[in-house]
């Protein structure tokens, strides 16, 4: 408040830590695709990175439907989806309904190597975890991980099933492997 011709400030201004900024109309959507697709395909390099921080922060959050309204200002998106529809629920105060949707198990149908790979190297980015973390996590050969996101012949059934569970993935099918 004015006092004469000096400001007395009577209470710390609030901060607002960067978690909580509004996104940039780019991240934004880059966000609702992401949830949308449930994948980073089409994201590369900073872009990608920050999502996939992003969607890790909403899944690990106890208020991920607060983290949304902050993230749009609390005005909705224009182009409606099935991401952009979460951020709507958001900012109606549908706290229930936003959790329910990011904590729903991650069933994925795997039948191509191709599919299996953008799906754990997605996970894998959402995750924040290295090819070597990923398969310390599972208990595996890092070299399996590499396997797996390069969309190679696998031999090793529980190991693949290893690492889909250390990322919470549960397999409808699953892609042809040589286990002789």
């Amino acid at each position: 408040m004015k006092v004469g011709r000096r400001w007395d400030i009577d209470a710390p201004a609030p901060v607002r830590r960067a978690a909580r900024r509004p996104l940039s109309v780019a991240s934004q959507r880059a966000l609702t695709r992401a949830l949308h697709t449930r994948s980073l395909e089409g994201l590369t390099g900073q872009l990608r990175a920050r999502t996939a921080e992003r969607l890790r922060l909403l899944r690990t959050a106890d208020d991920p439907a607060g983290l949304l309204v902050d993230w749009w200002a609390g005005r909705a998106p224009t182009e409606l989806d099935g991401g952009s529809n979460l951020v709507v629920h958001a900012i109606a105060g549908n706290k229930e309904r936003v959790w329910s949707v990011l904590h729903r198990p991650r069933r994925e149908y795997l039948r191509y190597p191709s599919t299996l790979a953008r799906v754990v190297r997605d996970e894998r980015a959402i995750h924040g975890l290295t090819r070597t973390e990923l398969a310390g996590l599972a208990g595996v050969d890092h070299r399996l991980v590499v396997d797996i996101e390069r969309a190679a012949l696998l031999h090793d059934l529980i190991g693949l099933r290893k690492v889909l569970r250390a990322l919470s993935v549960e397999p409808t099918a699953l892609p042809p492997m040589d286990l002789r």
